[in-house]
């Protein structure tokens, strides 16, 4: 696949193995939405009566109020575009499912997930590694159109309900306007752009696709995405770092150090040549 082609649409494919994933699409660094690899999201144990039975103990605040899981999981199913379900409703897995973790299989392209990898140094893997749980209504949408935090891939897969996920190639970022602080963030509502404020927004292309229970969505290090769902859903989603957004990620972490701890912010620089070198080291021995 030619990098440099004008993406319209968004492939769906089944039988892809980690080679063919990982040449096709990750060092393309185009999204693609595989249908053969979640075959657990039909468990009984993601069912919302699963849910509500075992983890009502579970609590989130948002905006001021606090939820029970089973609150937040009858305000979804309630929800209309009028009325919306508070999102985004995030569980970290680990922390608040880890009898889960053995039920999603990894799945690893580019021969290693760096974030989980006992090479790197816990204070830049704990910014990102989480494995999260996402809980929608219908009309529910993601509130800012966004490139995922220090440049990870995103890998999404839906368990329950419909989502839309619509995203940008990274080669449109003049077109969203973000600042110097926010640099992964857009200030342009998409849904109602103010094109006098931001002209340069009529010449973006978006393109879309609807997630479907049992697949799962790859997007790439850099592309801008936002979402909106139709009915009650659970998502899934997970980091990626591997030998193609390493520089990227590690970049991202200069960035922020030397805002934050300029006198130390040096040491990233090596730290980012020598660990690169070591995975791409131990990345070659596997098979």
């Amino acid at each position: 696949m030619d990098p440099q082609k004008k993406i319209s649409k968004i492939e769906r494919c089944s039988g892809l193995s980690e080679n063919e994933f990982y040449n096709t699409y990750v060092k393309n660094s185009v999204p693609v939405v595989v249908t053969d690899k979640a075959e657990w999201t039909s468990s009984e144990k993601f069912t919302p009566e699963f849910l509500k039975s075992n983890y009502n103990h579970l609590e989130r605040t948002i905006d001021g109020k606090t939820y029970t899981l089973s609150e937040i999981i009858d305000l979804c199913k309630a929800s209309t575009p009028e009325n919306r379900a508070p999102y985004p409703n995030i569980y970290d897995l680990n922390r608040d499912f880890p009898d889960y973790v053995k039920d999603i299989p990894l799945i690893v392209y580019g021969k290693s997930n760096r974030l989980f990898s006992r090479l790197l140094l816990n204070t830049f893997a704990k910014r990102t590694n989480q494995r999260q749980l996402f809980f929608g209504g219908k009309g529910c949408s993601f509130p800012i159109l966004h490139i995922d935090y220090l440049g990870v891939h995103t890998q999404l897969t839906q368990i329950i309900g419909e989502k839309d996920f619509i995203l940008y190639s990274p080669d449109q970022t003049p077109y969203f306007y973000p600042d110097e602080v926010l640099r992964n963030q857009s200030p342009v509502n998409i849904n109602d752009p103010d094109y006098d404020k931001f002209p340069l927004f009529k010449n973006a292309e978006a393109i879309t696709t609807t997630l479907k229970p049992g697949e799962t969505l790859f997007i790439p290090s850099g592309w801008w995405h936002t979402t909106y769902i139709h009915n009650f859903n659970l998502t899934y989603a997970i980091d990626h770092v591997n030998a193609y957004n390493w520089n990227t990620f590690m970049d991202e972490i200069y960035l922020s150090a030397k805002q934050n701890h300029p006198n130390l912010a040096w040491i990233i620089k090596g730290y980012k040549v020598i660990m690169g070198r070591a995975f791409n080291f131990k990345e070659s021995l596997l098979n």
